[in-house]
């Protein structure tokens, strides 16, 4: 199986939208984006924010999604690793890991001191995949503060 992966440009909003979709379904969100196609160029033109995207037979299989953030401890950034995905039918064949290498290897690029993620202790299969790829575990509490109330 052939599957290019690369970091999308700002013309690549097709292509994001698609990642966007694959996102919902795979990560069985409810989130949709309402964000009109220049608000998702303009982000995809912004040096903070990275998104890589795998390819198969010119379609959307996988894709990830960061932040670059600056630091105030270091003059490094740090990059946050928000969403990481693949399609069922190309999962369980190296994509995920070939994208964080993609991510971690343009990371070293730009001198990032760490690239760190999130997963929910009961998302085994996350958990098993970051420390499968050399994630080193912690322990910490999540907060969130909701500033909209659902209606």
């Amino acid at each position: 199986m052939n599957v290019e992966i690369r970091k999308l440009m700002p013309d690549d909003v097709a292509s994001f939208m698609e990642l966007i979709h694959l996102f919902r379904d795979v990560l069985e969100t409810d989130k949709v984006t309402s964000a009109r196609p220049e608000h998702l160029q303009r982000l995809l033109a912004r040096p903070d924010f990275l998104v890589f995207g795998a390819w198969s037979d010119k379609q959307v299989v996988g894709g990830l999604t960061a932040y670059v953030l600056t630091q105030y401890y270091s003059e490094k950034p740090v990059v946050y690793l928000y969403d990481i995905a693949v399609s069922e039918p190309f999962q369980r064949k190296g994509i995920a890991t070939e994208l964080l290498t993609k991510l971690t290897q343009y990371c070293r690029s730009l001198g990032v001191e760490e690239v760190f993620v999130q997963a929910y202790q009961e998302d085994t299969e996350a958990v098993s995949f970051y420390r499968a790829t050399g994630g080193a575990a912690m322990s910490v509490i999540h907060f969130t503060y909701p500033l909209h109330e659902h209606i």
